[in-house]
């Protein structure tokens, strides 16, 4: 779904778009795997962040797939 991302640490390709990576791959980009860029920002974080404490009962959001098919549900986080 998602062929490319790009941020201020680094540009991750999907590893399925060979063709992506390879048309790159002699270049002078930053590029680097999602983990090594997750790695990294928890790294300069402190460390991986929490889970949050979420109350269950109470949904403040949904997602939907363009053809309306629910894909998920975001829950109130607790204090």
């Amino acid at each position: 779904m998602i062929d490319v991302i790009i941020t201020e640490r680094g540009i991750a390709i999907n590893p399925k778009r060979k063709d992506l990576i390879k048309a790159v791959k002699n270049s002078n980009l930053p590029i680097k795997s999602i983990k090594d860029i997750y790695n990294e920002v928890n790294d300069l974080c402190g460390g991986k962040p929490n889970k949050p404490k979420l109350n269950k009962n109470k949904v403040v959001a949904v997602i939907k797939w363009v053809d309306g098919t629910l894909l998920d549900s975001v829950f109130e986080v607790k204090d």
